[in-house]
């Protein structure tokens, strides 16, 4: 027949193979040589194994094994990917001949794995059936929509919950006024564009983007701010975070504590010597002299290892940060950072005894500048190093009065 003799003319045998698996929906990909090239993977099979392993009543791991794996509890992991069902990108979907795609837990089992292992994308084919430049496409996606589903609470600064529970915490280690530390953390940037490598290489010789953090006794990081260079200290840094806007317009800091017989009405971060003399922060004692300033620095140094340790448990948890960047956009390495932060914060809370708490609005304050005079003079208050001096003396008195007859 005419149709017959036009198949047979066209093309070739492997073509003829190529069109029909076209039709029965199987994926395909192109070799080195730019050639096309398909993998047989039936999705329905693979999902039906990852359910026995992980899912059923009685899986093949246990929920030990499925913590390491995935960094986070089932319950958690649960929650997730119900709340992704009704997204578009995440739905399984069927094809027109009624073959089912990647399924809801297929796709974000895919992106967890790449974020907790830091492995190239397609290491997951092997286990989950799903290509590499489709495994990428669906990490971005699982990024921004952690973003924007959770960011809301999960990326917020802490309200006044939160507040009384930091101030009461801190002032039995021995800094009332405390909420927490800041300190900057470097992730490598691998694949860093020729064009960008003179800004963003730091002192080691290599390019580096900067994450900035405020982390509290739990490791719960309560501000952040990624993207700046890696050429840049923690001081510029600073400069260029919105840290110092958030506290003069929504009055972050302002609370009502005792330190030294003293009433004080606004709280504090700890931080280390390159930040400056403001009443926001009290920085360590480089030379101590005396028995009462070795203590303070003892102490100081102590309870800023919260942010040292939020970063470490953030890059042990998500092996991504712990490998240099090999993503070429700032957009993407954007969302990744703000996708790790995100679930770290949401293990703290599903580890608790309480369990996890209700999505709640940013915490919104009114008292914040009403003109530009008022903005400059907040400013002022903030960047009084006099308070900065009389803050740290009344500290050093506190922690010697409460624990200066303690052993070392």
């Amino acid at each position: 027949m005419f149709c017959d003799f036009v198949l047979e003319d066209l093309i070739d045998d492997s073509e003829m193979e190529v069109a029909l698996l076209e039709l029965e929906g199987e994926a395909f990909t192109r070799n080195h040589r730019g050639k096309r090239s398909f993998v047989r993977r039936n999705f329905v099979e693979e999902h039906q194994k990852l359910m026995e392993d992980y899912f059923v009543l009685n899986p093949r791991y246990d929920d030990t094994k499925f913590v390491r794996r995935f960094r986070m509890s089932k319950e958690m992991f649960l929650k997730i990917v119900d709340d992704l069902q009704d997204d578009e990108f995440f739905k399984q979907k069927v094809d027109a001949l009624g073959k089912s795609g990647l399924s809801t837990i297929q796709k974000c089992t895919a992106a967890v794995r790449l974020l907790a292992y830091g492995i190239s994308a397609d290491a997951v084919d092997e286990y989950i059936k799903i290509g590499e430049s489709t495994a990428l496409f669906y990490l971005k996606k699982f990024c921004s929509a952690i973003t924007n589903l959770y960011g809301e609470h999960f990326l917020r600064y802490p309200n006044q919950e939160d507040i009384t529970r930091l101030l009461n915490e801190n002032a039995n280690r021995g800094f009332p006024g405390m909420l927490g530390s800041i300190d900057c953390m470097h992730w490598q940037w691998a694949n860093c564009p020729t064009a960008y490598k003179g800004q963003y290489t730091g002192k080691d010789g290599k390019a580096t983007l900067v994450l900035e953090a405020v982390a509290s006794y739990d490791t719960h990081i309560w501000h952040s701010f990624f993207g700046c260079p890696g050429s840049l200290n923690d001081l510029n840094i600073f400069d260029r975070s919105p840290l110092v806007n958030h506290i003069i317009n929504d009055d972050i800091l302002k609370c009502n504590y005792e330190l030294n017989g003293k009433q004080k009405e606004k709280a504090y971060f700890l931080a280390d010597g390159i930040y400056p003399d403001w009443e926001i922060f009290v920085k360590t004692i480089s030379h101590p002299n005396t028995p009462k300033e070795k203590l303070f620095s003892k102490k100081q140094e102590s309870a800023r290892k919260d942010v040292e340790r939020a970063f470490g448990i953030l890059k042990k948890c998500w092996h991504v940060l712990n490998y240099p960047a090999r993503f070429q956009d700032l957009e993407t390495l954007q969302l990744i950072m703000n996708a790790c932060i995100i679930l770290h914060n949401m293990r703290i809370e599903y580890n608790t005894d309480t369990g996890p708490i209700e999505n709640d609005p940013l915490n919104v304050v009114e008292t914040g500048p009403t003109n530009f005079a008022d903005y400059l003079q907040k400013r002022m208050e903030v960047r009084n190093s006099l308070n900065h001096s009389i803050l740290k003396r009344d500290l050093i008195d506190h922690i010697w009065n409460h624990f200066g007859d303690q052993p070392n």
